[in-house]
Order: C-alpha cells, then structure tokens, then sequence
C-alpha cells in the first residue's frame, strides 16, 4: 500500500513481530494484507488511536492466524475526508489497500465511486450479520458496499457528581440547564439529528433525502425541530459546541455536565472520569424516539488484490463475524454492539450494555436517512452551513426549514 504514515511505522511493525511470521512447519510464503482505517475527525489521528486500534484488533488477528499463521496485518490510519483521495491516488499506481475498515457510510460512497470492490455473500455471511445492518450497505443493484463488523451507538454521557439521573425527554434536558447545570450539543448536522428524531422531524428530512417533497405534515415536523434547536440556544446553560471532540472534551474537563456522546469514545472517558462516568440512552421527546446516529464500521474490499491477498481478505472479514468473537468483543469493551444476531448481549448484567441496546433500538428509526448521508456527501457540510445561523437567531426556523429541504433534495 505504499509507505505507512510516519507515526504509525513502528506500530505496523510491531504488531507484524507480535503476530509472529510464518510457520516453521509450512513451507507456504507469508500473505501481507493492508488494512487502511478511518477516523472521522483529524485529531483523531494519533499514536493513541493507533494504539486502541491495534489492541482491538490484534486479539482478533491472533485467533485468526491460528488457522492461517501465514497471514500478516498492516494498518494505516486516515481522516474520512483525506479517504477518497487517497484511495484514488493509490489505486492509480496499484498500490490501494487490500481492506478498508470505514463508517458504513463512508463504505456505500466508495462503492458508488468505484473505489472499492462489491462484498461477496454466502449462506453463512448472511446468518451472522443482522439484516437491518446490510440493507444500509446494500446498493440499487443489491451489491454490498462492505461486511458490518461492530456498531458504535450514540448516547448520552454524563458527570455522576453533578447529575444523579440523567434526563429521559427533551423537556428534563432543558430542565437541566434551567437548574444550573451545562448541557453541550454538537453544532452540526450529523450530531445533531438525534433531536430531529425526537422531535418528529426525520420522515420529511428522509424524505427530501430521497428527491420527494415532504408532506405539509413532514414539514410542520422540520419547522418545530429547527424552532427547538433556536429556542434550545436561548438557554443559559445550553451550549453549542463546534463537534464532538469539543464536547467529550468539556465534560472529561468538567466544564460540561451532559453532552451527547458516541460509545467509541467511552473508554477515553472512562480512563478520564473513572467511576463519576454516566451512560443512559438519549432523551425522546413528547411524542417520537430519539434518532441517535449508530455508525457501523464495516470491511470494505479494495481492488489491487492479489488472489491470495483477496482470499485470506474474506477469510479474515467472515472469521471477524462469528458469534465467539462477536461476543468477545462486545465484553471486552463494553463500549460496541455486535452485528450478529446469534449474540445474546447480557443487558442486565451491565447498564453501560442496557444504554448501547436501546440506543440501537431508538436509531432504527433514522438508519434510511443515514443511508443517503455518508460522511463526505457535499450536503453534510451545507447542512451545517444552515443550522449554525439558524441556531444563532440570524435566520428564522421558516427559513431554515426550507434551506434544509432544498440542500436534501438536491441528487448525487
């Protein structure tokens, strides 16, 4: 895949030594597979993301190489923005990635752009991913963009010193504020949408995702979520913060004492806050669910494969979804749900566990719409560029709520 990113030459090169070389036994010659992973902010890219992936990742590999110890792993790490351009850069001189382990979002635009290869099926791929799981991965032509391995739902996070309960419904988040205690949301669409859900909103915006004009039922619905958000601003101790890193920030420092959260970032919490640490689904409101953006992560297959390469790439993507190691992984971290169906997750042995479940549950409801949006699609950024005056009074939710129609409807 060509040179490894400076900061993760030595990690690559470790976890080759930790995974060991070929068998003395086998005289068959060792298989390098690149694996290229994605991170959804910049900052992000660091040693110690580097680090969190590869312990994930190595017991996974380590089992698996007991049944092919021929097979080595390498990893490079890059920005969702930096992806497409990277790939076609590489693919270029054959030198692309034999796995991309991306947001199903991201992995649906790269199969659109040609960039990755479709995911085969078989009888047992199909028994040990959900359903639900590979219709958002599934193509008009009913090719798969990617295997579903885990899924990170979003939740609330919350200060225990300063919260003994957190709040169920929008109106006891405010209450929260009112009562003197900050309450952080992200400024921007993706963050954002879960309130949408809450507040009826999410069948017109998916909707106008799909080129239709919503209802005037489904626009009454994106005009009282754009006036919350407005009236939501107006609160003292309701804050809106540029993304999700200056959120998680604000409560590890607390400065925050709820904040919507993603459980991929739980354990840098947890290392943060230790006990004081709360978890909890997010608030519905008065009449609808929450639609928290559960992000799946999936294995997409690049094209500059060799045939071995590409058979050990599948061995390794159907081994990653068997239900032992499906279940490994979710205990292990309790921060990630499993996509096999066969995994029974013990919600009443943990409340962490409780909270990603229903989270799940209450996502269900706004995965079409996460279908249309993949996480470089232009109108992600025109959202943005909508709900950052509106939040601030410059325009009026009416506006507003037709800018956003226009910015859905536009085609791709």
């Amino acid at each position: 895949m060509g040179p490894i990113p400076k900061p993760f030459r030595l990690i690559a090169l470790l976890l080759a030594v930790a995974l060991g070389g070929c068998s003395l036994s086998k005289p068959t010659l060792p298989v390098v597979l690149y694996l290229a992973v994605t991170v959804e902010d910049d900052r992000q890219i660091t040693s110690e993301t580097a680090q969190s992936f590869r312990a994930r990742f190595t017991k996974v590999i380590q089992q698996f190489r007991s049944l092919h110890p021929e097979v080595l792993v390498q990893t490079a790490l890059y920005s969702e923005k930096q992806l497409t351009e990277q790939l076609r850069r590489r693919d270029k001189t054959g030198l692309g990635p034999d796995l991309i382990f991306s947001s199903g979002e991201q992995a649906n635009a790269l199969l659109a752009a040609g960039l990755v290869d479709p995911m085969p099926e078989n009888a047992t791929s199909r028994s040990n991913t959900m359903a639900v799981l590979s219709r958002r991965l599934r193509n008009r032509r009913g090719q798969l963009s990617g295997q579903p391995l885990l899924v990170f739902p979003q939740l609330a996070c919350f200060d225990q010193r300063r919260l003994e309960t957190t709040p169920s419904t929008l109106h006891e988040l405010l209450g929260v504020g009112a009562a003197g205690q900050p309450v952080g949301l992200a400024l921007n669409f993706r963050q954002l949408v879960w309130t949408a859900g809450a507040l009826g909103a999410s069948p017109g915006l998916i909707a106008a995702a799909e080129g239709k004009e919503p209802s005037p039922a489904e626009q009454q619905g994106i005009l009282n979520w754009l006036t919350w958000l407005q009236q939501a601003n107006n609160q003292l101790r309701i804050g809106f913060y540029p993304d999700q890193a200056s959120l998680r920030e604000g409560l590890m420092k607390g400065d925050l004492a709820w904040v919507s959260c993603s459980s991929a970032e739980l354990q840098r919490l947890r290392d943060v806050m230790g006990p004081h640490l709360g978890v909890a689904a997010l608030p519905n409101g008065p009449q609808h669910q929450a639609s928290p953006l559960n992000r799946m992560r999936v294995l997409s297959l690049g094209r500059n494969s060799s045939p071995r390469q590409r058979a050990m790439a599948l061995a390794l993507t159907e081994f990653s979804i068997t239900p032992l190691l499906q279940r490994n992984l979710t205990l292990a971290s309790l921060s990630l749900l499993p996509v096999n169906p066969h995994v029974n997750v013990p919600v009443q042995s943990s409340q962490v566990l409780a909270a990603l479940v229903e989270a799940r549950r209450q996502g269900a409801s706004g995965e079409p719409l996460l279908a249309h949006l993949h996480g470089d699609d232009p109108r992600v950024s025109q959202l943005d560029a909508v709900l950052v005056p509106l939040v601030f009074g410059v325009i009026s939710p009416e506006a507003a709520t037709e800018q956003v129609m226009d910015v859905l409807r536009r085609a791709q």
